[in-house]
């Protein structure tokens, strides 16, 4: 997905409102965002948007966040 790509979904899907999540637990977030800008759920290391790894989390929430990983495979 381009960051073009990427940005129009991104503001198509904010002027929606809450959307209730599709998955419970702690990877609901992000399967919710993804699901709705129509990236497949994927567990390799290819990034999701231009280079990047898109990354979600709630407000509330107390989980750590990896927001910088080396990776030499990609």
């Amino acid at each position: 997905m381009t960051i073009l790509e990427f940005t129009t979904k991104f503001k198509e899907l904010k002027d929606k409102g809450f959307i209730p999540t599709t998955r419970r637990g702690p990877t609901g977030i992000g399967h919710t965002l993804e699901t709705n800008l129509g990236i497949s759920e994927n567990n390799d290391a290819h990034p999701d948007v231009e280079g990047a790894e898109l990354k979600a989390h709630r407000t509330k929430g107390n989980s750590l966040i990896t927001l910088f990983t080396f990776n030499n495979k990609v």
